[in-house]
């Protein structure tokens, strides 16, 4: 069937209509999926932040308490207000005894006005911090947590936390201090990253305090710091979760800010992670969808199958119909609707051009075959013995021509001479299968083919037959007085074709009727100036 049959077009109108709201639920699952990614990303960022921020707050506050207890205590108070060696021994003991508390390194520190550091934890050398902006914070009364700073007494980088301490009228004293490596926030900072992600904590100048590893993360971008002025100046200070562009790259940026220290945290993730997540996830999709459109496939295909079987069928008896050749047949009638009628019509209408096929095909007085039913017998006979390459046995073509039959014709009748060719008809059909080929060809002569023969001995046999039939013929209650003479043609020995096999089967006849009639004889014989008789001419 064509590309442009029902069926195929059918079939190709059930694809697609199961294909496209399969690729509408795939785009739309697509987009909730990058959706509910970027939903969640938001989620997780802002949650990165918080903890970052919480951490941060915690750490700090502990230590405010830890300095606060000391700026209130007598001890410390009185070495403030009377420096000597005496005051500083209980001083230090209570500084040395409360840094214990926090297992760390870190340098707790007694300063006073003068901005000179009168104890440290760590035993090095005091130093003047008269310049330091968290001193001059804490001489203003204020608690303060300093940026980034490079210790002088140790080189490393660290902020410091100062409490200020006061008297009676609320005047500052000096201070407390304590120092805190960035290793430990570093650390923590780096326990809340992943491989998708940049964590990072700067202070109020813009440097960075603590990152975490980057990984495959933000490709080209320059320096920690520079990515922090970046999302300064996209999100123009403003805190919470958006989608910003960084450093050419499509990212979602969480941002805020520390209360306590004022330290600023950002969290950022590229989109193209969870783009990546959304094309796995596609891909995933598109597999199973393909299965599924496959699964259509199969299922459009059948149904097309069968909703055009009755369409098929009818341009398939409509076909054989238009053609002429062999039997219609019925379509079979499994609907009541439109094609239940259609069918049904064109069944009647198949049954009567077989009726008028058959007739067509019949002698009107025998009701054997006529001579176009015998060619086309033999022609499709012919065709199945090439097709099965001689495997069938053998096949023969008889031409029957009955003697005398002009003198019974004339002597009782033609009334009588057709009764004659009748029962000769009848006998002669008796003798075959319902599947060999028994014809009339003209006026007393009969054609008859048979095929998948055994053996040569059977042909011989038929046509043994033929002649007595022909002896014993009684028409009207009287011997009709006839013979037969019978010329044979057997496949492949005489012939492949119909006019091949009929002439060599004439030629046959031929030598019968010159040799004393009532034989049979296989053809061509070798007869030197003979001639066969045409086709259909008889002899008296």
């Amino acid at each position: 069937m064509g590309t442009g049959s029902i069926r195929n077009k059918l079939f190709l109108l059930l694809i697609v209509m199961g294909a496209i709201p399969m690729l509408i639920v795939i785009s739309i699952a697509g987009v909730r999926t990058f959706s509910n990614l970027e939903q969640a990303a938001m989620n997780d960022t802002w949650l990165r932040n918080s903890m970052v921020e919480e951490h941060v707050t915690e750490l700090f506050m502990r230590n405010f308490y830890v300095l606060r207890a000391l700026a209130v205590n007598p001890v410390v108070q009185e070495q403030l207000r009377s420096p000597s060696e005496e005051h500083l021994a209980p001083a230090s003991f209570c500084i040395m005894e409360t840094n214990r508390v926090f297992h760390d390194t870190n340098l707790m520190a007694l300063t006073g006005t003068d901005g000179m550091q009168m104890y440290r934890t760590d035993g090095a050398p005091c130093v003047d911090l008269t310049k330091r902006k968290h001193f001059q914070e804490a001489m203003r009364g204020r608690e303060y947590v300093s940026d980034v700073i490079l210790s002088m007494a140790t080189g490393e980088l660290i902020v410091v936390m100062e409490v200020p301490v006061k008297d009676e009228r609320s005047q500052p004293i000096g201070m407390v201090q304590r120092n805190i490596h960035l290793s430990l926030l570093q650390d923590f900072v780096k326990g809340q990253a992943d491989s998708n992600t940049t964590v990072i904590v700067v202070d109020r100048d813009g440097r960075t305090i603590a990152h975490s590893e980057r990984k495959n993360l933000i490709d080209g971008a320059g320096e920690l710091d520079a990515l922090y002025q970046s999302v300064e100046k996209t999100l123009g200070g403003v805190y919470g979760v958006t989608r910003a562009n960084l450093d050419g790259q499509d990212s979602m940026v969480s941002y805020s800010r520390n209360a306590v220290t004022g330290w600023a945290v950002i969290t950022v993730r590229p989109y193209r992670y969870m783009l990546d997540r959304v094309y796995r996830e596609a891909a995933t999709s598109v597999a199973v969808g393909l299965m599924i459109l496959f699964a259509i496939a199969v299922a459009a295909y059948l149904l097309s199958v069968e909703a055009t079987r009755p369409i098929r069928e009818l341009a398939r008896v409509a076909e054989r119909i238009a053609s002429g050749k062999g039997s219609v047949g019925n379509v079979p009638i499994s609907t009541d609707d439109e094609l239940g009628q259609m069918a049904a019509a064109f069944n009647e209408i198949s049954a009567a051009r077989d009726a008028y096929q058959r007739e067509a095909e019949l002698d009107n007085l025998t009701r054997l075959s006529n001579k176009t039913a015998i060619e086309a017998f033999c022609s499709r006979k012919l065709r199945e013995f090439v097709e099965a390459e001689g495997t069938n046995g053998f096949m023969a073509l008889y031409v029957i021509d009955l003697d005398h039959f002009k003198e019974a014709n004339d002597t009782f009748g033609h009334q009588y001479g057709d009764h004659v060719l009748m029962e000769f008809a009848k006998e002669l059909k008796r003798i075959f299968r319902p599947t060999d080929c028994v014809g009339r060809f003209g006026g007393d002569e009969f054609v008859v083919i048979i095929d998948r023969l055994p053996g040569i001995g059977i042909i011989v046999k038929k046509a043994e037959t033929i002649n007595q039939i022909a002896r014993d013929l009684v028409v009207d209650g009287r011997k009709a007085n006839i013979t037969a003479s019978i010329g044979i043609a057997i496949v492949p020995e005489h012939g492949m074709d119909y006019e091949t096999l009929f002439h060599s089967a004439d030629k046959a006849l031929y030598h019968v009727k010159h040799s004393g009639r009532d034989h049979y004889c296989y053809g061509p014989p070798e007869m030197s100036g003979e001639a066969s008789h045409e086709p259909g001419e008889t002899d008296e």
